[in-house]
Order: C-alpha cells, then structure tokens, then sequence
C-alpha cells in the first residue's frame, strides 16, 4: 500500500490545506481514505465458506477500527496531530450503526474481525434495518423510545447485485443485498458482512416521534425494526417473516456462491459451512433442504444429510422460556413449505429418538427451534464454560445424553485491538514497549506477569490509568454534565 499523505488528499479533495479543514470534512476524508484502502484488498477466497447468520451485529462506529486493521491508524493519527486535529474529535461525527442491540450481536461483530484477522474465508449474513431497535431519550426523567435514523447519515454501505425473490405463504418479496467491508489485521485480504434489505420497504410508516408501525403491511416493514414488538399476534409473526426472509436470502446467496464456486450441491458441505447464531436463523436448515430438493433435484434424505453436515449451532441461553417456540400454525402462514419440512425432520427425529424431551413439535403443535438446530446440526456451543457445563448437565441434558460428541465450548472473546489500541492507545504503547509488539494479532498479555514486581513498569501503569480515568471525566462533564 502506498503512504499516506493527508496534506495532498486535502488539496486534491477539497483545494485546502490540511490545516483549515473543519473536522467534519476531514471525517469524510477519512473515510473516503479508508474505503479505498479496504476496497483495494482482495477478498479471501477459499474452496470451503463459513456463513455466519445472525439477526444482530453489534459492529460499532468502523472507522478508527478499520484504521487500525488497515494498518493506518498511527500514521493518520500523526499526522492529524501534526496538523493541529485531534482524531477523537473527528470521531464523533460518524454515526453508530444501528444492527445490533447487546452480547449476541457484538459476538458476531467480534467473530467477523477475527475472522478476518485469521485471514478465514467468510462472510456475515444478517440484516439491513433501518432503524435498528430504538434510540433512547429522556424527557422530564422518563425514557422515551424514537426511531434510529442512522441510515440517512451511513457511509459504510457499498451496493451489491444480488437480489432475490422470497416466497410467502400467500405473496412474495423481492430483497436487495449492501455489504460493509470487515478487513482483517494485518491482512492483506478482508470478509464482508452482507446485510439483505426489502426492495419494497418503507420508512413512510414509522412516524419521527414513536416507533410504532403497521405491523400487517409485511412487503412494507420487513427490514424496519430489529425485533419488532411481539407482544402480539401480529408482532410475533413479523418476527418469523423476518426470520424467513433473513435465512431465505442466506441460503439462496450460499449455494448460488457454491456453485460459482464449483459445487455439485451433493458435494454441498465441502464449500460452505453455516454457522447459526442462537435460534433466530433456525429455519435455513429447512430452507436449504427446501432448495436442495425442490430447486436442484436431490433427494429428500440426501439433502438432510448434507444440511446436517454443514450447520452448527450457538447458543446463548440456559433459560428454556428463552429459547424461540413457534406455533406450527404460524410457520404455517408465513411459509407452508418451511412447515411442511419441519413436520418431515420432526418425524425423523422421533423415529431416531422416542424420548418427547426432544421433539421438535411438541403436543401442543409447538414447535422447539433450538431443537431443529441440535438434531440437524453437527456442533452445538455455549459461550462460556460454565454456560456449556449448565446446557450439558441441566437444560439440554437429553440431547447431550444422544450426541455428546456435538456440544463444546467456545467462550465470549472481544475485539481487543478496538478496547486497547482504539480506546486506550496510551495503554497500547506501553504493551507494545513493555512485551512487543505480538499481543495485537494475538491478544496474548501473559508476558506483562513477568513484570508484576517491577517499579518503573507498575509506576507508568499506573500514570496510565490515571490519564485514562482524565479522559473519562471529561467525557462525563460533556456527555452528562457530571
């Protein structure tokens, strides 16, 4: 990559010195900057892909982030500086994207960057919603929830040409596909997260001040909300529209990427691999089979065994009421071939397995989505070890009593370049002159316990953190007045 020289991208992009350019215009500099160093590495491309589908990804504010992947932060922070700016500043004017609400989403977010940083084949699959779950305001005390209108003011989205049609139960839909760039550290390659849209939906129904819409108007409202309100008939069937819609583009993008790929489809489980984050993208099991057998010819137990080969599943709760249940009538309206199939795996599972614990319809016609994901899924994770110790010994003891071989542990990690280099770069320095410079590939400070006796170290620790809480207060003081 060449150097960067933001004193000739000032002048060639807006005919200023570096110096009197307003932070905001430099904010857009940067992120012209960074977009053309990311759009200029070359995707990994591996024979086998990982997609990992998930409702949320809590990714954060990309820019400095991405710097820091890109391997230019230092060397834009500097210059900044030098020019009288000050980066965190400049910050502020990027906006949050609004596509995840807590740990299940910012799992997601923190698997796609290292994913990249392993330099892995695969790419996020989820999608594009408009106003996210809600921003928060306060009025008099009272917390009032108003729609995110973070769209209007993105600059990450880059278009895609995919498009697919989704079939319903009694109507169709069309989706659109946007992708954000995730490059990895130190990586010369980079994944995407693929957010699917509704080529039909519109913001005209959610009025400014509430977040309240017509929840009927589905070829509308698919892509509005992040979990719409269930709390009534309505709501809760918009979530399974959504949920098929999000899974359906996932598996049609999937084989058709295989194909291009050289996949026969029976060879199906050697190009892609699906990982399923909790149950909200349950239903691409069934879709896949759907596509398998109805769209290219094979056979229905062929099919499931290939799905079954190919999917894994993970969990983030031991509270059973937690779990997604949908009544099979429901599934019925929103898709009667997802439901069709679901009641064929139902009788799979109870011919292989006769305990009721483990159904997949229940006697109420319910239908238990995690247990699609056990049964027809070659690998089942928590995401912390006590987490998967508690799904083994108490909630999902009856399946692990069948396939013990399925469940292990893979504990929550973060982003830790974003939490120290990002956030902490003062802290940063003082790893990197202390144990090198090794930590920020590999998130390994076990060689700072050498130095637990160590005045000079322990003493520049501690006027770090001092620095740090300043920074903080001042934060406090303009965020809060406090």
């Amino acid at each position: 990559m060449p150097q960067i020289n933001l004193m000739e991208l000032a002048e060639q992009s807006f005919g200023t010195s570096l110096e009197q350019l307003d932070d905001r215009r430099i904010y857009k500099l940067l992120v012209k900057l960074v977009q053309e160093r990311s759009a200029a590495c070359p995707l990994n491309n591996g024979k086998k892909k990982l997609y990992y589908i998930s409702a949320e990804f809590l990714i954060g504010k990309l820019l400095i982030n991405n710097m820091i992947d890109l391997g230019i932060y230092a060397e834009v922070k500097d210059q900044l500086t030098a020019a009288g700016h000050d980066l965190n500043k400049i910050e502020e004017f990027e906006v949050e994207p609004s596509l995840g609400n807590g740990g299940l989403g910012r799992l997601a977010a923190c698997f796609l960057d290292s994913i990249a940083t392993l330099g892995l084949t695969g790419d996020g699959v989820g999608l594009n919603y408009h106003y996210g779950l809600f921003r928060q305001r306060f009025t008099d005390n009272q917390q009032k929830a108003v729609p995110d209108e973070w769209l209007s003011e993105q600059d990450i989205l880059i278009d895609d040409d995919h498009s697919y049609t989704v079939e319903f139960g009694d109507f169709a839909v069309t989706s659109k596909l946007v992708n954000i760039d995730v490059p990895g550290y130190g990586q010369p390659t980079k994944n995407r997260l693929r957010l699917f849209d509704l080529a039909s939906v519109d913001d005209g129904l959610v009025p400014s001040s509430s977040i309240d819409f017509d929840k009927t108007k589905i070829a509308k409202n698919l892509t509005l909300f992040l979990y719409p309100d269930d709390s009534d008939e309505q709501g809760r069937l918009l979530r399974i529209y959504q949920e098929y819609f999000m899974v359906s583009n996932a598996a049609q993008l999937l084989i058709d990427e295989a194909v291009e790929r050289g996949s026969n489809l029976h060879d199906l489980a050697d190009y892609a691999v699906v990982q399923i984050n909790d149950t909200h993208p349950t239903m691409v099991i069934p879709e896949l089979i759907r596509l398998l057998t109805t769209e290219h010819d094979i056979e229905f137990d062929e099919a499931v065994a290939i799905v079954r080969s190919m999917v894994a599943y993970t969990n983030h709760t031991i509270l059973a009421e937690a779990l997604e249940k949908w009544p099979l009538a429901s599934l019925q309206k929103v898709s009667p071939a997802i439901a069709d199939i679901i009641v064929k795996l139902d009788e799979v599972a109870k011919a292989e397995h006769d305990d009721p614990r483990v159904a997949i319809i229940d006697e109420h016609d319910t239908v238990h989505m995690a247990h699609v994901d056990i049964h027809f899924g070659f690998s089942i994770n928590g995401v912390a070890a006590l987490h998967t110790k508690i799904l083994e010994d108490t909630e999902l003891h009856p399946f692990y009593e069948i396939y013990p071989e399925k469940f292990s542990n893979k504990t929550n990690g973060i982003t830790f370049r974003r939490w120290i280099h990002g956030a902490n770069p003062a802290l940063a320095n003082l790893l990197d002159d202390v144990i090198g410079t090794d930590w920020r590939s590999t998130g390994d400070l076990s060689k700072l316990a050498e130095f637990a006796n160590d005045k000079d170290v322990l003493e520049r620790l501690a006027a770090t953190k001092a620095e740090a809480k300043t920074i903080m207060r001042q934060f406090m003081a303009l965020e809060q007045g406090v």
